[in-house]
């Protein structure tokens, strides 16, 4: 399989941009028809997570949408590693750009949130391109061949890489005033979290970027890439804002519901964007107070919990 990467990356990186998200495009139809039991789960928690409304033939469609998406996403990975930023800023268009600035003048960092949404690796991009600096939380990959084509195409543009056990990294940066990125919108139940509302559902969900932003006094700014034809969006929400209480643990909870919110309601706008084959709701509560009680009591170290995977 990994031969079979560096075939793709080595041919698709020499590709014109709409030629590679064409190519992407075949990938995508190519990997819904063959991967059965991945078109499966995304078919079934797409029904979860929008119920008895949604009609199977729309849910056949998102899903064909989903597998495209990843599949542009492969190919135009592999053309952005040879782009300047200056070329990355021509096929970008920045939204809410005062929402950005306004949280960098408290000059205590910021802490991007997004998710697996869209090309969420062009994100980094983006903001490298227009000038500011940072870098990304990220856990290590099961297959480090392929980490290592991911952290050095964002080395490349100026984009660090931290572990998410880096806890006096990503401190840094954020005292330089610089932006981490986090992405943690998924069901990982050996990190610290705590039950939220999402769909609807109570859903398990990493505490670390509140438990960072309370800690650090870093806002937070939902920042997503839509995309739009042959370029893209990057859309920057407003900075996540809650009056403390002096409970950690509500405080958390609290802020961890507000960022998930934001995340649902781009979901539900561009459902093809995510990733439906992922087991959001794998995690089961107990019983819902011992379950958000136990699960806040995260330790400082784990801060950084909820990292792109």
């Amino acid at each position: 399989m990994y031969l079979g990467f560096l075939g793709l990356r080595a041919v698709a990186r020499w590709l014109p941009l709409p030629v590679a998200q064409g190519l992407g495009r075949l990938l995508g139809y190519a990997a819904y028809a063959l991967l059965g039991p991945y078109r499966a789960l995304a078919l079934t928690h797409l029904r979860r997570a929008f119920g008895p409304a949604l009609q199977d033939s729309t849910a056949r469609r998102i899903t064909r949408g989903v597998f495209i998406n990843l599949g542009k996403n492969a190919l135009e990975w592999c053309v952005l590693e040879r782009y300047s930023l200056t070329r990355i800023r021509r096929i970008v268009e920045i939204y809410g750009l005062t929402h950005l600035e306004q949280a960098l003048s408290q000059g205590r960092g910021v802490i991007a949130l997004s998710a697996h949404f869209g090309n969420w690796e062009l994100l980094a991009m983006a903001l490298r391109s227009m000038g500011f600096e940072g870098g990304v939380v990220a856990r290590p990959l099961r297959y480090p061949e392929y980490q290592d084509f991911l952290w050095q195409m964002r080395a490349r543009k100026g984009i660090a890489t931290y572990d998410r056990g880096a806890v006096r990294g990503v401190a840094r940066g954020l005292r330089a005033n610089h932006i981490i990125g986090m992405m943690p919108d998924q069901d990982m139940d050996s990190l610290e979290g705590v039950f939220v509302d999402f769909f609807d559902q109570p859903t398990y969900t990493p505490a670390g970027p509140a438990a960072l932003s309370l800690l650090t006094g870093s806002p937070i700014v939902p920042c997503f890439v839509v995309r739009d034809g042959r370029k893209f969006r990057v859309m920057l929400e407003e900075p996540l804002t809650i009056t403390r209480t002096g409970n950690r643990t509500q405080d958390i909870l609290r802020l961890t519901q507000q960022w998930s919110r934001v995340v649902e309601s781009y979901l539900r706008r561009y459902p093809t964007h995510w990733v439906w084959m992922h087991r959001r709701w794998k995690t089961k509560p107990l019983t819902m107070p011992e379950a958000e009680g136990s699960a806040l009591e995260a330790p400082a170290t784990d801060a950084l919990a909820g990292a792109a995977p």
